[in-house]
């Protein structure tokens, strides 16, 4: 997905960090608030709307870190990936191909531009080494994330850095357990003292295939879980034997984790269910980004009870509470509808343009007992 063309937050002002110190002072402060709070404001001036602005303020305090192992194995150069692409003159946009590395190029960028913009720490670990380029680069200033999390296993970059490291040409295999190994040591040594501040670290693991070592991988996935870590794996590749597999993951781990598609394939699960909401940009990166909701969990797997539909309406808009379905279904979208009126519309990635984040009518549909969310071929 081409980050920068959605309609929304990847063209905030950037401040990029110049520190090449790779040192880990122990601070107490996670983050420079006044700046974080700034972005964050500008967020709302880029198609966030409040109540995802609100949750990603949340997250910096609860994931100080954020780890990326990216697969760049040979095979992330199929073409089977896509972006968006903006029609001139117009809202609408068209979807083309490209390939697997390119779309999980821009989604890297994505990561690191909000990364960058909020003042925090995101560290990206490349399972082969590139030619001619870092294979570990941590983004944002050395103290980011505070006295909690480990240090960097690299230099401190810029983002510039970060997108010259992601045009490289994908090569090699993909050796998932070293990667995990390594960050597990990286980890463990402050395991204790996130515990003791309530925190976690996310960890993403971006990848199209399955590990060189399934033994080794699941043991690697069963040492990170044991550790004060949010897991997410974000597919890059429609091949239902590696859906399948990271899908059904969880079932040898103690511990759960989220596996998420690419935005269309997420967007087309959420509306098989859910068809009343627009699945967007924000709300996507959001999960990209870690972030542990539940709600999240009943968006693709299970039709949302008129009550969860609430939660998640003021959820996603930043809304006062609004009044309950179950007692009052028309005053309830009464207040949906005023709700909407002032939050940004969002890109819809199954319609291929801008949308309110609500469609009413189905919503109504769906808090009556109408029919629900129907899927968009």
């Amino acid at each position: 997905m081409a980050a920068s063309s959605y309609p929304v937050a990847m063209g905030i002002p950037i401040a990029e960090s110049t520190t090449t110190d790779s040192s880990y002072p122990e601070r107490p402060a996670p983050f420079n608030r006044a700046k974080t709070e700034a972005s964050l404001d500008a967020l709302t001036q880029k198609g966030y709307p409040i109540g995802l602005v609100n949750a990603l303020r949340g997250s910096l305090d609860a994931f100080p870190l954020r780890i990326w192992i990216v697969d760049n194995s040979g095979s992330m150069a199929s073409s089977d990936g896509c972006r968006f692409v903006q029609k001139p003159g117009t809202t609408s946009y068209k979807k083309v191909a490209t390939t697997r590395w390119a779309e999980l190029g821009d989604v890297v960028t994505g990561i690191g531009e909000l990364t960058t913009a909020l003042g925090v720490r995101t560290d990206f670990h490349l399972l082969n080494p590139p030619p001619a380029a870092s294979q570990f680069v941590s983004l944002g200033p050395s103290d980011a994330a505070g006295k909690s999390a480990p240090p960097p296993a690299g230099k401190s970059a810029t983002l510039d850095e970060l997108k010259r490291v992601m045009a490289t040409s994908p090569t090699g295999t993909t050796p998932l357990d070293a990667s995990v190994q390594r960050i597990c040591d990286m980890i463990a040594p402050k395991a204790e003292k996130l515990r003791a501040h309530g925190q976690k670290v996310v960890v993403v693991i971006a990848t199209d295939g399955l590990p060189n070592d399934n033994t080794r991988f699941i043991s690697a996935m069963q040492r990170l879980q044991a550790l004060p870590v949010w897991t997410v794996v974000r597919l890059c590749t429609d091949d239902d034997g590696v859906t399948e597999y990271y899908s059904n993951l969880d079932k040898d781990l103690e511990a759960p984790l989220e596996v998420l598609d690419d935005i269309c394939g997420e967007a087309q699960e959420v509306k098989r269910l859910n068809g009343f909401l627009a699945y967007g940009p924000p709300l996507h990166q959001l999960r990209e980004w870690g972030l542990h909701e539940k709600l999240f969990d009943t968006l693709d797997e299970q039709r949302m009870l008129p009550s969860q539909v609430k939660q998640f309406v003021e959820f996603t808009l930043g809304c006062p509470p609004l009044p309950d379905p179950d007692a009052d279904a028309a005053a309830f979208l009464n207040a949906v509808g005023e709700a909407l009126k002032s939050a940004p519309p969002t890109f819809d990635p199954l319609l291929l343009r801008e949308a309110p984040w609500f469609d009413m009518g189905r919503l109504r549909q769906h808090v009556t007992g109408g029919g629900g969310g129907c899927a968009i071929s």
